[in-house]
């Protein structure tokens, strides 16, 4: 970010435009699976070199590649995302690892500063057992599908550092995948070395689900909470299911929609205040400066966000 003056609408403004001139965008997309986003270039107007003119170009920005953003004016919350994306935060380890397990289908995600991304997804074929043939077809296919899902584990997780690796999911196919990687560790070398150090980190709970959704199911999970007590992925659960519990018992204390939260808020009756990020990831400008405002009167008014 380039540092600058406090714009009027509260946000900041660079003091000096970049040396180099803007390249104009046509269209600039966000991959929400995989943390990474797209600008499509207008066609060129010269020929540098090994660039045809009028040619078209697509640059992918994705967690990684060092690039610079430059903005007309930064916002509070703009700055904050920045900071946690590039300052101290961004060295840290993710706070939780979670493999949704069903049979045929797993799902790798990470979970960061509060956010949550999918890793990988391994889907497979698993034919039903019947005859002495589909079962050892049955049998092939499982074993593949464990190769890939350790394989996606032990290239987006790193195990010596993630606080919990939790394996969620329906039945007994999680339990089945620890007894199967407990006896492929003894079987590799430093690759199953990792995974005996890690082993006391796994966690198995229990979810409806192996899709991306029952995330939320495995997060609020006793056990998991346990591990990730002081990360913000738990306090961003704890007061979310303080808030679904006060909707259930006292509902006169609960209030949701922007007209009535800003009532609430002039009146002095604000304790907490829960936003998506979806809010701010609007593709109007102006829905979001409007809860850019929201946030930073709240926390004027000394409410929590």
């Amino acid at each position: 970010a380039t540092p600058g003056a406090r714009c009027a609408d509260g946000g900041f403004r660079p003091t000096a435009p970049n040396p180099r001139s803007p390249r104009m965008l046509n269209r600039i997309t966000f991959d929400t699976k995989w943390s990474a986003s797209h600008a499509e270039r207008a066609p060129s107007m010269q020929a540098p070199e090994g660039v045809r003119l009028g040619s078209a170009h697509t640059l992918q920005l994705e967690v990684g590649r060092a690039f610079t953003i430059i903005k007309l004016c930064w916002d509070s919350v703009a700055l904050e995302k920045l900071d946690e994306a590039s300052g101290d935060g961004a060295a840290a380890p993710a706070e939780l690892a979670a493999v949704l397990l069903q049979p045929g289908l797993a799902t790798v995600c990470i979970v960061s500063n509060g956010m949550s991304v999918v890793k990988a997804r391994v889907e497979a074929h698993i034919p039903r057992r019947g005859n002495a043939f589909q079962l050892q077809a049955a049998d092939k296919s499982l074993q593949k599908w464990r190769q890939q899902v350790l394989a996606a584990i032990l290239k987006n997780v790193d195990l010596d550092r993630v606080k919990a690796l939790v394996l969620a999911g329906p039945g007994f196919a999680k339990e089945d995948f620890v007894r199967w990687a407990g006896e492929e560790a003894g079987r590799r070398g430093e690759e199953g070395k990792t995974l005996q150090r890690s082993r006391s980190k796994w966690l198995v709970v229990h979810a409806n689900s192996a899709h991306k959704h029952a995330l939320a199911e495995v997060l609020s999970d006793p056990a998991t909470l346990s591990r990730v007590a002081d990360t913000k992925a738990a306090a961003e659960v704890a007061v979310l299911s303080t808030f679904l519990s006060l909707m259930a018992s006292q509902p006169d204390r609960v209030t949701y929609g922007y007209a009535h939260v800003v009532a609430a808020m002039q009146q002095g009756a604000l304790d907490k205040l829960l936003l998506s990020d979806n809010l701010f990831r609007a593709r109007s400008v102006a829905r979001r400066r409007q809860y850019v405002g929201l946030v930073e009167a709240a926390r004027a008014a000394g409410a929590g966000v």
